[in-house]
């Protein structure tokens, strides 16, 4: 009787300690959150970069719009699927930061917890085209010929 309680305590704090060293590890719910949000961050701005790029070469305009909305994306590389919300933060409802640089280059950038995580945990890999992520930024910057 008394070993059996005994290992009872025993394997109830082994478990205890388990879950403590685990949630230690991982970081618990909120780290989860943070990295939920900044890897929906690291898509969308793959997502914008993409369209910018604008696949549709025959319909490319010869200049990157110069605001970021979804009447320009859309007027931009004609019949392209991007919805709203991929322009703006899910976490804030604050717009990426887009910036035109010149004809042909822009950056788009968004405020992460943890940029370079985000870019490991995402399984597009990185930015295709002419385009890179720069995590200490949070920005991509591309070029669309």
């Amino acid at each position: 009787m008394v070993t059996s309680r005994a290992f009872n305590l025993g394997v109830s704090a082994a478990v205890s300690v388990a879950i403590l060293l685990g949630i230690f590890t991982i970081g618990g719910p909120n780290a989860a959150r943070r990295d939920m949000f900044d890897l929906r961050r690291y898509e969308n701005l793959t997502q914008i970069a993409a369209a910018l790029h604008c696949a549709n070469w025959r319909i490319l305009q010869p200049q990157l719009p110069e605001k970021l909305d979804l009447e320009s994306i859309r007027a931009y590389c004609g019949g392209i699927e991007i919805q709203a919300d991929v322009l703006v933060d899910n976490e804030t409802n604050v717009p990426y930061d887009y910036t035109r640089l010149n004809e042909t280059a822009f950056s788009v950038c968004a405020v992460f917890y943890d940029a370079e995580k985000a870019m490991r945990l995402n399984y597009q890999g990185y930015p295709r085209w002419n385009a890179t992520f720069n995590p200490d930024t949070g920005c991509i910057t591309g070029r669309i010929r």
